[in-house]
């Protein structure tokens, strides 16, 4: 399986996606990032759907920035405040446990005084080595 090249959330080759990069720092991937106004739901207040994606890349990058194809299984999203465009935020994701071939992730974004705007909790299916 060749490496992933045109991710939505972290691929720099797609001309519409969010060029995130994840930096990896012990168990856990984290990333700081602002939304702009192509991406929001309500006027003024980023899309939920582009939030969990990203939760969903920063929790999948755990694994594969260690060198796996992590495919989600499942994945829960609790919104708690809202996300502004323009805002610059921050997304943690860290390894709960692994067992086999399953992962379970947690994940947040945060703004930059620490407010939690979103919690994820996901399982990740192991599918094997990324192929250079």
């Amino acid at each position: 399986m060749k490496k992933a090249n045109y991710c939505f959330v972290c691929s720099k080759t797609n001309s519409k996606g969010l060029h995130m990069t994840f930096e990896r720092i012990e168990n856990m991937t984290l990333a700081k990032f602002v939304i702009e106004k192509e991406y929001e739901g309500y006027p003024g207040i980023v899309h939920g759907g582009i939030l969990a994606a990203i939760l969903d890349d920063a929790m999948g990058n755990i694994k594969y920035l260690e060198g796996y194809m992590a495919y989600t299984v499942e994945m829960s999203t609790r919104y708690i405040n809202p996300s502004f465009v323009g805002e610059e935020l921050q997304v943690r994701a860290w390894l709960e446990s692994a067992q086999h071939k399953i992962v379970k992730a947690i994940g947040d974004i945060r703004d930059k005084k620490g407010v939690i705007k979103v919690r994820a909790k996901a399982k990740y299916y192991i599918k094997g080595k990324i192929e250079e």
